[in-house]
C-alpha cells in the first residue's frame, strides 16, 4: 500500500513538472515570436518602395584623391551599428569617400532600425572603376551562410582579390569565414559566436578578449560597437595616426586612442544576462519607443538608440520622420514610418543627448535605458553590444516592475497548469462522496 502511494505521488509530481515545463516553454516560444514580429515594423516601412525610388543617390561619385570605402548591406537584415558606426567614422574624414552597396537597389533591411537605401549595387561598382573600394566593411547579417548572401560573399572575395582591405564587424566574421578568406588567419567576432565559429571553422584561429584583430589586410572586430575602434584602426593604417586621433576624438569611443591596448574582458553567457532573456521571452506589456529622426542626424547617434533597445529587448522601437525619408549627417538615406501610419507609442526619443550625464550616442542611450528600465537591463545590453560602461551612471533606478511581475505571473500560470489534473481528480472524488 505504501509503495502504491509513493508511486502515485511520483506520478503526480512528474505530471505537474511536465505540464508546468510545457506551459513555460509554450509561453517562451510565443513570447520570442512576438518579440521578432514586433521588431519587423521598425525596419520594414509600408511605403518603402516608393520612397526608395524617389531618393536614390547612386550617381554620387567619390571625391577625387580620396580613399574609397564600401559599406556592405546584406540581402538579409543587417545589424545597424555594424554598418552605421564605421560609415560615420570614415565619412567624418576628408581623406575618405564612403558609400553603401548591396546586391539590389531597393531598401536594405536593418535589424530593429530603419531600412537603408544603398548608394550602389554590386553591379554598379563592378562597371564603374572610380567606385572600386580601397576598404570594404562587412557587417553582421541575418543569414551569413545562406544562399541569400552568396552574391555578397562572392563580391567581398572579388574586392579582396583586387587588393581591397576588409573590415569585418562583429558576426560579420561568420560571412567572412564562409568565404574562406579567414582560413589560416587569426580573427575574432562577437563573444557569443566564438564557440560556434571554432567548431565550424577550425582552420581559423579564433581569439577572445580582443577589441579587434588585424591579420594582413583583414581586420575583424568583437561585438557590434567594436566596429568603431576597428574602423579607426584601419584609418590609422591608411591615413596616419593624426587623422585617426582627430576622428577618434570626434566620435568619442570610450578608452580608444591610437596606442591603446586592444585587450577587452573575455565574455561568456552568465546569470546577469537574465534581463535580455526575460525581455525577449516575456514581451507582453513592453513600452513602445518612437525614435523620431530628422535630416542631419548623426549615424552613430541614430544607431545607438535602436541598438540599445533592440539588444535589451526592453522596449519595442519604431522609427518616425515627417516624410518617411531621412538623410543623415553624412548621406545615408533611411526609410521610416510616418505619424500617419504609426500606432500609439509610450515614449518619444530623438538621437542626441540622453541620460544623467548629458552624453550622446551609446553613453546617453544606455543611461536612458538604466533610468527607465533598470541598471541590470542596461548592463546586459552593454555586454551584448560590447560597449565599455566604466564611465557611465547606470545605477540611478531600481528598474521597471514589468518583467518581475510577468515572470511571477508566468510561474503562477505554470503551477496552475501543472496542478490542474490533480485538482480535477480531487474535485471528482469530492463529488462522488
Amino acid at each position: 500500500m505504501r509503495a502504491r502511494t509513493i508511486g502515485a505521488a511520483t506520478l503526480r509530481a512528474a505530471v505537474f513538472a511536465g505540464l508546468a515545463a510545457a506551459t513555460l516553454g509554450g509561453l517562451s516560444l510565443a513570447g520570442a515570436r512576438v518579440t521578432a514580429s514586433q521588431g519587423e515594423l521598425a525596419y520594414t516601412p509600408p511605403d518603402a518602395g516608393p520612397a526608395a525610388d524617389a531618393t536614390s543617390t547612386a550617381s554620387r561619385p567619390p571625391a577625387p584623391g580620396t580613399l574609397v570605402v564600401a559599406v556592405v548591406l546584406g540581402t538579409s537584415a543587417t545589424v545597424a551599428t555594424d554598418a552605421m558606426g564605421p560609415y560615420e567614422v570614415f565619412a567624418r574624414s576628408s581623406r575618405f569617400s564612403v558609400y553603401t552597396v548591396a546586391r539590389d537597389a531597393g531598401p536594405a533591411s536593418v535589424q530593429g532600425a530603419p531600412s537603408i537605401v544603398p548608394d550602389h549595387t554590386f553591379g554598379d561598382v563592378d562597371t564603374r572603376p572610380e567606385l572600386a573600394p580601397d576598404v570594404v566593411v562587412v557587417p553582421a547579417v541575418e543569414d551569413p551562410e545562406g544562399a541569400v548572401e552568396k552574391n555578397t560573399r562572392d563580391w567581398v572575395v572579388q574586392q579582396h582579390a583586387r587588393g581591397a582591405r576588409v573590415l569585418s564587424v562583429c558576426a560579420g566574421a561568420m560571412l567572412m569565414a564562409e568565404t574562406g578568406l579567414l582560413d589560416g588567419r587569426t580573427a575574432t567576432s562577437h563573444w557569443s559566436r566564438l564557440s560556434a565559429l571554432r567548431a565550424a571553422h577550425p582552420e581559423t584561429r579564433w581569439v577572445a578578449g580582443e577589441r579587434f584583430v588585424r591579420d594582413g589586410n583583414i581586420t575583424t572586430t568583437a561585438g557590434i560597437t567594436s566596429g568603431i575602434p576597428g574602423a579607426l584602426s584601419v584609418m590609422q593604417d591608411l591615413a596616419g595616426t593624426e587623422e585617426a586621433r582627430k576622428i577618434g576624438a570626434q566620435v568619442g569611443y570610450p578608452g580608444w586612442s591610437p596606442d591603446a591596448s586592444t585587450a577587452i574582458p573575455s565574455q561568456t553567457w552568465a546569470p546577469s544576462d537574465w534581463p535580455v532573456a526575460l525581455n525577449t521571452l516575456l514581451p507582453w506589456g513592453r513600452p513602445t519607443v518612437a525614435i523620431t529622426l530628422h535630416d542631419g542626424d548623426g549615424e552613430i547617434d541614430t544607431a545607438s538608440l535602436f541598438e540599445v533597445y533592440s539588444n535589451s529587448a526592453a522596449a519595442r522601437t519604431v522609427a518616425l520622420s515627417a516624410t518617411g525619408v531621412v538623410h543623415t549627417a553624412h548621406g545615408l538615406t533611411l526609410l521610416t514610418l510616418t505619424e500617419a501610419n504609426t500606432a500609439v507609442f509610450d515614449t518619444r526619443l530623438r538621437p542626441g543627448v540622453h541620460g544623467t550625464s548629458g552624453r550622446a550616442g551609446f553613453d546617453g542611450a544606455l543611461e536612458h535605458l538604466a533610468n527607465t528600465t533598470g541598471e541590470a537591463d542596461a548592463r546586459a545590453a552593454a555586454k551584448m553590444i560590447d560597449y565599455p560602461t566604466d564611465a557611465l551612471d547606470l545605477g540611478s533606478d531600481s528598474g521597471s516592475p514589468r518583467t518581475p511581475l510577468l515572470s511571477a505571473a508566468a510561474v503562477l500560470l505554470a503551477c496552475l497548469m501543472g496542478s490542474a489534473p490533480s485538482l480535477v481528480i480531487r474535485r471528482r472524488k469530492t463529488g462522488e462522496k
